[in-house]
C-alpha cells in the first residue's frame, strides 16, 4: 500500500510539472522556474527583476503592480462583473513582490494573458504592498501570446538620505536584458521567446488612491508620440 501511495504521489508530481502554467484574472504568484513552465495558447509572461546593486538597496523588499490597459481609450480595463463565472481568461491585475531580500538579483516571471499592460504602482518596503498609483502618467507595453516580455529591473530604496538632508523612497528602473535572459537559461523555450518590452510613457488612467503620482522609464517615448506595437497577425 505504501509503495502504491508513493508511486501515485510521484505520478501526480510529474503530471503537475508538465502542466501549462495558468494565467488568472488576478495574478499574484510567480511561475516556478525550478519546474517546467509551459504557456497555454493566448498566454505570455511579464519578467521583472529586483536588483540590489548597492548598500542602500541591500536587504530591501518591494512590490509593483500592473493593470490591463487600453491604449486607445487611455484607461485601465476593469475586470467585468461575473468574469470568472463567464469563463473570462483575460488577466486584469498583476501584483509582483520580491522574494528573498538577501539576494543581489531576484527575477519574477508572471504568466498573463496577451494584451496591453500599464505599471499601476510600485512601493519599496517590507510590507510588500503597493500603496500608490501612477495614474498621472506611467509606462505601458504589450505582451503578445508566446512572448516573455522583460519589463526591466527595479531597485528598492527605502528612506534614503539625500545630499540636502531630506529622505526619500523609490523603486528605480533599469534595464539589463542580457542578465534577464540568462535567468531563463534553464528554460530554452522561454529564453527563445524573450524580448525587452517596447515601453511607452505617459499612459494615464482613472485615479483612485491617496498617493497619486507619475512614473517614467528613462529614454522611452511617450504614448502619444510612439506608434503602437502591432499584435501578431492571426
Amino acid at each position: 500500500m505504501k509503495r502504491l501511495l508513493v508511486a501515485a504521489a510521484a505520478l501526480a508530481a510529474t503530471v503537475a510539472a508538465a502542466m501549462p502554467s495558468a494565467a488568472q484574472l488576478n495574478v499574484q504568484r510567480r511561475a516556478d522556474l525550478a519546474k517546467a513552465v509551459v504557456l497555454e495558447p493566448g498566454q505570455g509572461a511579464i519578467l521583472v527583476g529586483f536588483r540590489r546593486p548597492d548598500a542602500m538597496s541591500a536587504g530591501k523588499s518591494g512590490a509593483l503592480s500592473f493593470l490591463r490597459y487600453d491604449p486607445v481609450a487611455r484607461d485601465m480595463v476593469l475586470q467585468p462583473r461575473g468574469a470568472r463565472r463567464a469563463g473570462d481568461r483575460a488577466t486584469y491585475t498583476v501584483t509582483v513582490t520580491s522574494a528573498d531580500r538577501r539576494l543581489d538579483m531576484d527575477y519574477a516571471l508572471m504568466i498573463v494573458s496577451e494584451g496591453d499592460y500599464v505599471l499601476a504602482g510600485a512601493t519599496p518596503g517590507p510590507t510588500k504592498i503597493v500603496d500608490n498609483t501612477f495614474c498621472l502618467g506611467a509606462p505601458t507595453f504589450r505582451v503578445n501570446a508566446g512572448e516573455i516580455v522583460y519589463f526591466g529591473d527595479v531597485t528598492p530604496y527605502l528612506a534614503v538620505k539625500l545630499v540636502d538632508g531630506s529622505r526619500t523612497s523609490a523603486m528605480a528602473w533599469s534595464s539589463h536584458p542580457d542578465d534577464a535572459r540568462d535567468a531563463l537559461a534553464g528554460h530554452p523555450a522561454l529564453a527563445e521567446a524573450f524580448r525587452p518590452a517596447a515601453i511607452r510613457n505617459e499612459a494615464t488612467f482613472a485615479c483612485a488612491g491617496q498617493t497619486m503620482l507619475a512614473y517614467a522609464v528613462p529614454g522611452a517615448p511617450d504614448l502619444e508620440d510612439a506608434p503602437a506595437p502591432a499584435a501578431p497577425a492571426e
